[in-house]
């Protein structure tokens, strides 16, 4: 079975706030039983455009015990400096237990309805990224190994985010210690609504409003203080301002899509690996799927495997709507249960509750 949030519900402790101090974390207890986060870490997120906390054991240790015998720096490509999995390898859904139920955490599917204030949230991007340090000077146009400051809705969404009303999380499950692989994420908090650096239009960045693209931070800034000084001075800003996530095996980042962020050089040599993930709420408009289909690897068991073997709750972040919904029908019932029965899949909970709409 998937780890589900209840089989975590025995501890009041589930996942702790960091606060770094004089390099020493100090957790918070997260609120237990039906939320992971309390209000104050919500309003953080929504206000400043991040939080940072700690999984509990129970989540990570699978994923990390799975990494740790197949995903070694001897098993990686070190030519791979792009973002993502190579060849996609590692996106949602992989078959391998550990990694999938790692994305389909209820715990991480409770903060995501919390975070975006809905229940009705999808997933859209689960991939895990291997990335390995490489020499100082490695400053191609397009590398990858010492970012931009940028925001990631360009490349997620054909509209523009509207800070008072977010309708996408993303967060980045980091798996190593960043004192010994580097690699930390920058990020800049918001600081009200007059931050000169988060007034809107967002397009003070490669990729936007006619700004050519490039990754590397000085090929960025070098051409933005030739060509938009004023954009130059406010990018300059932002790094001015920049904190870094101090993560260890089991911190998650959680952030908004329209927060100033970017990933730092890791140690040449060494391996940090991280889950990127995100959902968006069910009704936003415009918002991509970065992942291929879901469904696209079904005919063979595995796909139909995760649906028998996950939560009504689980289920739902990959639109298959949950116990009680309005989609939902006897006949409709009957079909889905033909298809999935074989695999683990228990009709109960619907039928229940389709017995008790008006």
């Amino acid at each position: 079975m998937m780890l589900s949030f209840k089989a975590l519900a025995f501890s009041s402790s589930l996942c702790f706030c960091q606060e770094h101090i004089a390099g020493q974390y100090k957790p918070n207890n997260f609120m237990a039983d039906s939320t992971m986060l309390s209000n104050a870490q919500i309003q953080t997120w929504k206000e400043e455009g991040a939080v940072i906390c700690q999984l509990p054991a129970q989540v990570v240790e699978p994923t990390l015990i799975w990494l740790k015998a197949n995903l070694t720096i001897e098993q990686s490509d070190s030519r791979h400096l792009d973002f993502g999995s190579p060849d996609r390898k590692f996106e949602f859904p992989t078959f391998i237990n550990p990694l999938d139920d790692l994305v389909l955490s209820e715990l991480l599917i409770l903060a995501a309805q919390q975070l975006l204030n809905t229940k009705d949230v999808r997933l859209i991007q689960a991939d895990l990224w291997p990335k390995i340090g490489v020499v100082d000077d490695h400053h191609e146009a397009q590398a990858n190994t010492d970012q931009r400051m940028h925001m990631d809705y360009g490349n997620n969404t054909v509209l523009h985010p509207q800070w008072d009303t977010p309708e996408v999380l993303a967060a980045i499950v980091y798996y190593d210690d960043v004192d010994e692989t580097g690699g930390a994420t920058g990020y800049v908090k918001r600081r009200g609504v007059d931050d000169p650096v988060y007034q809107p239009p967002f397009v003070n960045m490669p990729g936007q409003a006619g700004n050519p693209f490039f990754n590397d931070r000085a090929t960025v800034e070098s051409w933005f203080k030739e060509n938009d000084p004023t954009a130059y001075e406010l990018r300059q800003q932002l790094y001015a301002r920049e904190e870094v996530v101090h993560f260890k095996p089991g911190t998650i980042l959680f952030y908004r899509h329209d927060l100033w962020h970017r990933g730092r050089p890791l140690v040449a040599g060494k391996l940090r690996r991280v889950h990127n993930l995100a959902w968006k709420r069910a009704d936003a408009r415009g918002i991509s799927t970065w992942n291929e289909g879901f469904a696209r690897e079904s005919y063979y068991g595995k796909v139909e495997s995760i649906i028998g073997r996950s939560t009504p709750l689980q289920r739902s972040v990959l639109d298959f709507p949950l116990p009680g919904d309005d989609y939902w029908s006897l006949e409709r019932l009957k079909n889905v249960e033909a298809r999935f029965s074989t695999y683990g899949f228990d009709v109960t909970e619907y039928l229940e509750k389709l017995d008790k709409k008006p």
